[in-house]
């Protein structure tokens, strides 16, 4: 890990200690953001604190993936979480973040963004951001959820590797603009307490509608694969759970993980 660089995020830290992005700990680069804020947990941080990096080099992605993090470019975040037992479901979570990573993006590329079950989101049917919620126990019960993104802002084309060029993207390469960070950091941390907050009072389905709004699914022909085992159909929707609900050639099934592959995604 490298030292602290002077923290242009400072300007944006809000509200009271329990509000999301109250504090910000800023690195030019860390292994992940997560690694840090793991630490920072298990310290005893309190909720809403978020670490930033320039770059990660191994950043977390979903089923073990690294995650692709260029300096310069874009937001690499990790916040740390608190919730009570009820709200501790990482699934939830996952898509809670991810409507507000939705709106927060959309503030710069209004009318392209889209969501894709469980934790990715689009611009165009190509990938600009990921999400990641990791729970950390004390043994008896979750103690703590580190919520991890990585969105890409202002990567280039030719930023892209050639393995990702089929299915990456960003605002900049979407609109063809440079995005401000800070500015799209701080919608991002108010529109995640504002979600956050309305989970805690209501329960994930009063964030149902919003998400299904975003939805990159609708209607599309999928495969879910989960420990190895596909699942066709034709996606429904989501429950109040945040569960996917696919309409299978042996009825309906509510699918709870898995890794989504839609037909004709990136033709």
């Amino acid at each position: 890990m490298l030292g602290r660089m002077s923290n242009p995020y400072q300007s944006i830290a809000r509200g009271e200690p329990g509000t999301i992005g109250w504090r910000i700990h800023y690195f030019e680069e860390l292994s992940s953001t997560q690694d840090l804020a793991s630490q920072l947990a298990e310290q005893g941080a309190e909720q809403g604190i978020a670490v930033i990096a320039e770059t990660q080099s191994a950043g977390h992605g979903r089923l073990g993936r690294q995650w692709y993090s260029p300096p310069g470019l874009n937001l690499y975040v990790t916040i740390i979480l608190r919730p009570r037992p009820a709200l501790s479901a990482l699934g939830s979570l996952n898509l809670m973040a991810g409507v507000a990573a939705a709106e927060a993006i959309e503030s710069v590329a209004p009318g392209i963004v889209a969501l894709k079950w469980p934790n990715d989101v689009w611009l165009r049917r190509k990938k600009t951001g990921g999400i990641l919620a990791k729970a950390l126990s004390d043994g008896s019960q979750i103690s703590c959820v580190l919520l991890g993104m990585g969105l890409n802002l202002n990567l280039r084309s030719k930023d892209i590797p050639d393995d990702l060029q089929r299915i990456a993207t960003s605002v900049q390469i979407e609109t063809g603009v440079e995005c401000d960070r800070s500015a799209v950091a701080a919608v991002l941390f108010s529109r995640l307490d504002t979600r956050y907050t309305e989970m805690q009072k209501h329960g994930f389905a009063s964030i149902r509608p919003l998400w299904e709004r975003y939805s990159a699914l609708a209607g599309k022909e999928v495969t879910v694969t989960d420990h190895g085992k596909p699942l066709s159909g034709v996606v429904k929707g989501i429950d109040d759970e945040g569960a996917l609900i696919l309409e299978t050639k042996a009825g309906t099934a509510r699918v709870l993980s898995g890794d989504v592959s839609v037909v004709g995604a990136y033709d």
